[in-house]
């Protein structure tokens, strides 16, 4: 159920709140982390989490707000006349007045919003830091904005250690809290469940997925000069690409100039990726930076073999040669004999995708991850 600001405030219960503000449209990483836990934290009953969302006052329904409704979580939007706009400080300080409140932000705007709130109320306040994307200055600037502000949190929450040596000066190292990112039960694999997607790609041969967003972070470019690579020696594949950001027309430029664009697949964003994974023979993921990527997590999950950059956590996550097959960031021609290597040996690229799902549990599940939330909940709020 959506909650404009003007139909008042949740019910106060006599539950910790934790006020959760998130500016997104679309269910990238930290809003699919939040679909995930929000519910499950609901489940277990012992905080009231009351999720937050800018919009503009004439802002449609986004895919965000849609899976929020699909899944019974109540939203409360602070609608703005203009980006900055400090209005929805009222909303969310009166959120915040029953004792026992946290706050919990996820990106720059909202840390910015946050370090107000803190001053305004004295709640505990705990930022987290995603992964950053670099498509252009304004963006960059942001990051930056975020790292600085959410210096004055209580608590600054990474999903891997990597992130977050690499995002927190050294004297904010000892407010890291590491919460890894989860996947939430069991998939069983129905290579029928596919067919249709299939279909529509009219894929031909191995089909390869790369799934994320289309930023210069992320290296698609690299991906495609390897699958030019492949096709020049021969092999038949469907590249599928899943996602959409700016750097998609670039990357149809360059299948277009290298001869493969008919084996190339640009799908935008999918609201049912059931589908596409098992869709999928194998999954790649080429980046030049990640935290602790959630397409790897659902790739382990559904049993796929996967050829990965060695950035942020996939080293921890992943064992070369065994789980995955790891190669340096930007090397094109590794990363066409890693996919070659797995498209002539079948059982090797099965064994590979099974000992990949055997590495997910515990660690990676989402009651541990609820429980992290719910220890970090606990020790602020002993300690406020």
């Amino acid at each position: 159920m959506l909650q404009p600001i003007l139909r008042g405030m949740p019910p106060h219960t006599h539950k910790p709140r934790v006020v959760v503000l998130i500016s997104t449209a679309i269910v990238g990483g930290p809003a699919k982390g939040l679909l995930q836990v929000i519910p499950e934290l609901a489940r277990r009953g012992r905080f009231q989490v009351v999720l937050c969302t800018f919009a503009n006052r004439d802002d449609p329904e986004t895919p965000f707000l849609e899976a929020c409704r699909a899944l019974g979580i109540d939203v409360t939007i602070l609608r703005q006349r203009f980006h900055w706009d400090p209005g929805p400080l009222t909303v969310l300080r009166a959120l915040l007045a029953p004792p026992g409140s946290l706050l919990q932000t996820h990106g720059y705007k909202e840390a910015v919003f946050g370090v107000i709130l803190k001053r305004l109320t004295g709640c505990p306040w705990i930022a987290f830091r995603h992964g950053t994307t670099e498509e252009n200055l304004k963006v960059r600037l942001y990051h930056r904005v975020d790292r600085w502000v959410s210096r004055s949190a209580d608590t600054i929450v990474a999903v891997s250690r990597e992130l977050g040596a690499r995002t927190v000066g050294a004297r904010e190292r000892a407010k890291v809290a590491i919460i890894e990112n989860a996947v939430a039960g069991e998939v069983v694999r129905d290579p029928k469940a596919g067919q249709g997607l299939r279909a529509r790609c009219e894929a031909r041969g191995l089909v390869i997925g790369c799934v994320g967003r289309l930023s210069p972070e992320k290296g698609q470019n690299v991906l495609l000069d390897a699958a030019a690579r492949l096709w020049r020696q021969g092999l038949l594949f469907t590249l599928v690409f899943v996602g959409d950001g700016p750097k998609r027309d670039a990357l149809m430029v360059q299948a277009q100039e290298a001869g493969i664009m008919g084996s190339v697949r640009f799908l935008g964003q999918v609201a049912r990726m059931t589908e596409v994974y098992a869709a999928l023979d194998l999954l790649v993921l080429p980046s030049f930076k990640e935290g602790m990527p959630n397409a790897v997590l659902e790739a382990m999950q559904w049993r796929l073999p996967i050829v990965a950059t060695s950035v942020g956590a996939l080293p921890d996550m992943l064992v070369h040669g065994v789980s995955a097959l790891l190669v340096r960031p930007g090397d094109a021609l590794a990363m066409a004999r890693a996919i070659a290597g797995l498209a002539q040996d079948p059982d090797k690229a099965r064994r590979m995708g099974a000992k990949a799902h055997a590495a997910l549990y515990p660690r990676f599940s989402l009651e541990r991850r609820v429980q992290r939330f719910e220890r970090l909940y606990d020790r602020l709020l002993e300690s406020a």
